[in-house]
């Protein structure tokens, strides 16, 4: 725990560094609405989304390997020297502003800290963790993008961006390489959840349910549903995070501000939106946000801004379909369909389509082959799909599909300031509505589910703020995270040696034993019993294709298919 916590610490100063640094160079450039700086959880998020954008360019050339983790973190160290003066003088101004509040946030804050880092010292039993995103972050570590990676293993061509900025902050252990970016993400979310806690008066009285309570049960919802993956490096985890404060963002916008032209908090919506769509391509609808605040000022859109606004759009995903390129042959995969460049390392299309419907079957739980084009009738897989959900994700579905009830009954006549608020849900409830046509697997959708079925509940209707009611929230928040302080207790009491262990370094997966698989030239390591690499060295896959062949005498030259004689 005190490991992952150090990991923390170094994120949280390093993405801080670059969102500061962001955001002040806007500030510059004359850009509208930067006048006042973020808050810590914005900054770290802009930081963490410029990082990618680099990265992702660099990946095209370098391994993310140690001298570049060196290099990052000097450049963090010289953006913190040259804007000394500017930080002190805003945590000065942060520290007179306290108040009473800031003594409760603290408090909540170090025990969600505490429980936090518990599950994120936990071994993981994702299964994805050990099939390819172990391998996948040491291909990165290790090589440039390497050309035709998919043929090797579909799955290493998944291209998340999310692994980017995951390698460079990873840690050394005994046990090898830990990743500690996945449940950062919760510390972010945890910060907020403190601070509207212990408010004492919300911006407004109409609004003043959504703008406490709204962080609070997401993150409830969230750490019920993802706890046990904490420690995991599952996407979908971190991505439920980024979309639940992006629809924070966006509800707490003010319709007056419609009025004022694109400024730079639009500019940060598009990006942290293209950003949790480069990480997982089932959050494209989350895209629908920030051209939705562009739109309703098209009239006040001037060719200098129309140009900044593509030139992000570019900057961001150019990138990221390059890299795709050249680890499939696709621009995005697995959709075979995207084919328009002609490369020697491309992955059969036979082979992407099979990837495609894998991901479709699995998430309706098909009976069906899981290779073949999905062919079930509604009435046969809907019941059998149902049959294999929890009682909470239940919930949660039933929420979400009869929210639009709950909207024409207490949104009517909403205030102006709810405004935000009804077109997130409806964002998210297009978004919910895409992800059960597509894959519905319930950590694909969570970020959109849990919004649809909570905000329209969170009614101006209901109890408004008042003092009778102030510490309600706080009081709330900090049993919730005590109660949980049980679970890290018992295991001390119950086994002090392995509570020690995770105090300092975290439980990682052990490396299977291998068997080496010689190939037209060179050795792939295959699990000797399952289908799960976990952290063996590389390259290893769940199984060898005998059409697999390498493009060169190296691996940094990748794979091929080439028919065997």
């Amino acid at each position: 725990m005190l490991t992952v916590f150090l990991c923390w610490l170094v994120t949280a100063w390093l993405t801080v560094a670059f969102g500061w640094v962001t955001w002040k160079m806007a500030a510059r450039m004359g850009l509208p609405g930067t006048g006042e700086v973020l808050s810590f959880e914005w900054l770290s998020l802009t930081g963490i989304s410029v990082l990618t954008v680099f990265l992702t360019v660099l990946s095209l050339f370098l391994p993310l390997n140690e001298a570049v983790q060196i290099i990052s973190g000097t450049t963090g160290l010289v953006i913190t020297l040259a804007g000394r003066k500017s930080w002190w003088r805003y945590i000065v101004h942060k520290w007179q502003r306290r108040g009473t509040a800031y003594y409760g946030q603290a408090l909540l804050v170090t025990i969600l800290i505490i429980w936090l880092l518990w599950r994120a010292a936990n071994p993981t039993t994702a299964f994805d963790t050990g099939l390819y995103h172990l391998q996948t972050l040491q291909w990165i570590e290790r090589y440039p993008a390497v050309p035709g990676l998919g043929n090797l293993h579909g799955r290493l061509a998944f291209n998340s961006s999310l692994f980017l900025p995951m390698a460079l902050l990873r840690y050394g252990t005994p046990s090898g390489p830990a990743y500690c970016l996945g449940s950062y993400f919760y510390l972010l979310m945890a910060v907020v959840v403190a601070r509207r806690a212990t408010a004492r008066h919300a911006p407004t009285l109409s609004d003043s349910l959504h703008w406490v309570w709204a962080p609070i049960l997401l993150f409830f919802a969230l750490i019920y549903c993802f706890q046990v993956w904490l420690s995991s490096t599952y996407s979908d985890c971190p991505l439920a995070v980024l979309l639940g404060l992006l629809f924070l963002r966006f509800g707490e916008q003010r319709q007056s501000s419609y009025n004022q032209g694109v400024d730079a908090s639009d500019l940060l919506l598009l990006l942290l939106a293209l950003i949790a769509t480069t990480i997982k391509l089932s959050a494209a609808p989350v895209l629908l946000l920030p051209a939705y605040k562009i739109w309703q000022k098209r009239r006040l859109v001037t060719w200098p801004w129309l140009v900044c606004l593509v030139a992000l759009v570019v900057g961001v995903v150019g990138p990221w379909l390059a890299r795709s390129v050249v680890l499939s042959g696709y621009l995005i995969y697995p959709l075979p369909a995207l084919d328009v460049f002609a490369v020697d390392w491309k992955v059969p299309a036979t082979y992407a389509r099979m990837e495609q419907n894998i991901i479709a079957n699995t998430a309706r739980q098909a009976v069906q082959s899981p290779y073949a084009p999905f062919a079930e009738s509604w009435h046969t897989w809907l019941p059998h799909w149902w049959s294999f959900e929890t009682p909470y994700t239940k919930a949660v579905l039933l929420l979400a599909a009869l929210s639009p009830l709950v909207v024409l009954v207490r949104w009517q006549q909403r205030p102006k300031e709810q405004d935000g608020w009804l077109g997130g849900w409806l964002v998210a409830w297009l978004g919910s509505t895409y992800w059960f046509f597509t894959a519905p697997d319930f950590r694909f959708g969570a970020g959109f589910l849990l919004v649809a079925g909570l905000w329209p509940w969170l009614s101006a209707r209901w109890l408004a703020w008042s003092v009778r009611w102030q510490y309600a929230p706080m009081l709330l928040v900090l049993f919730y995270a005590l109660h949980n302080l049980r679970e890290p207790v018992y295991e001390f009491r119950t086994s002090p040696a392995m509570f020690l262990s995770k105090a300092i370094w975290p439980a990682l997966p052990p490396v299977p034993e291998t068997v080496e698989v010689p190939i037209r030239g060179i050795v792939v390591r295959v699990p000797r019993t399952g289908v799960r690499c976990w952290g063996a060295p590389l390259p290893c896959s769940f199984c060898v294709e005998a059409d697999l062949a390498p493009r060169g005498a190296t691996l940094a030259e990748g794979f091929r298919w080439q028919k065997s004689k």
